[in-house]
């Protein structure tokens, strides 16, 4: 077998066990991100998602078959979408400590069940559980930035809408194959030590390697917070924080983040005191989390712009309004884009 032929038969079988597979009564098999092995129907139309990182993905592929958010969307979020869109019902999050019931889950009458995000045993076992109770397919595929391309590759052409899966995969490959070349020749001690202070209080964060913190370092940071091998945040104090000494802060919170620069503990910080806090957007939804989702593309840039300026200038007014209208469906006005990049006071 020449070279040549050679090259070509190994690329067929890996893109093969991606390939859905005919199953019986029309139906189609599909091994998902966990090694389920899960049959589907043929003609999806009606799907539920198990969380908001699959209710992200579902709305930027096929937006009409996404039958309801996981929790109410914010005023402010809803403004931002188109109103046939924003106005969909809330479903409940299956992931959550109180998810809706089997009965409740069956009347809504999805054709299929997605989850994207950790594919972790817990994770499988409550889809096996859920498929079990409902009879409805479920389907789990791994979140991770990585493996966004792949994802709406597959997810797309399962849902009828290879097209979209192509063209969102195609941007998405694209930034991320950038932002990695870009930081290619960066030396390791040329990447600053970042700290991720998640939610109102600042004292949970991502950790490194895990979905939450894989942001920073894809970004050219250091995350400061060590791996815990699990996907829950990590929970920290001020205390380890000033051992960590970060190089730079970043927030998704806007009250935290006027209030750090005051607060006895945060002001202590060096990067706090060297005016190197920075506050990420969180419109339509969370640049950098809330959720750990396909939104995370944007803040990928941000983020790396925000990092490294001199090897990533960008114009976010335009980066901002390109990705909207990919991934939202809905590009931003100029007034909207004012709201979505306010500057902090």
């Amino acid at each position: 077998m020449t070279g040549h032929r050679l090259r070509v038969l190994l690329l067929l079988l890996c893109l093969w066990r991606f390939l859905p597979t005919p199953a019986l009564a029309g139906g189609i098999e599909v091994t998902d991100s966990a090694g389920r092995h899960v049959t589907i129907p043929a003609a999806v139309q009606r799907v539920m998602p198990a969380g908001p990182p699959a209710a992200l993905l579902l709305y930027a592929l096929a937006p009409e078959k996404l039958i309801g958010w996981p929790s109410a969307l914010s005023p402010d979020s809803q403004g931002l979408l188109p109103p046939a869109y924003a106005g969909l019902p809330v479903v409940g999050r299956l992931t959550s400590k109180k998810p809706p019931t089997a009965e409740a889950i069956a009347k809504l009458h999805p054709d299929l069940i997605l989850d994207i995000g950790d594919v972790e045993p817990e994770y499988a076992a409550l889809a096996d559980t859920i498929q079990r109770q409902t009879g409805i397919p479920y389907l789990l595929f791994d979140g991770r930035l990585a493996h966004t391309p792949e994802i709406l590759r597959q997810v797309g052409a399962l849902l009828g809408e290879a097209a979209a899966g192509q063209r969102l995969a195609d941007y998405t490959e694209g930034e991320l194959k950038q932002i990695a070349a870009g930081l290619a020749a960066l030396p390791p001690a040329e990447r600053p030590g970042v700290y991720y202070a998640r939610g109102a209080t600042g004292l949970q964060t991502g950790p490194a390697g895990s979905l939450l913190g894989e942001i920073v370092d894809m970004a050219g940071g250091r995350n400061l917070a060590p791996p815990t091998g699990s996907s829950a945040p990590a929970k920290t104090s001020l205390a380890e924080i000033a051992r960590w000494d970060p190089d730079v802060v970043i927030t998704q919170d806007a009250g935290l983040y006027h209030a750090m620069p005051t607060d006895p503990g945060w002001g202590a910080l060096r990067a706090v005191q060297a005016h190197r806090l920075h506050l990420a957007p969180e419109l339509p939804f969370g640049w950098i989390d809330e959720p750990p989702g396909i939104n995370r593309l944007l803040g990928l840039r941000w983020l790396a712009a925000t990092l490294h300026p001199e090897i990533f200038p960008w114009d976010e007014r335009a980066g901002a309004q390109e990705f909207c209208g990919l991934f939202y469906h809905a590009k931003p006005s100029d007034a909207a884009l004012d709201r979505i990049l306010a500057s902090p006071p």
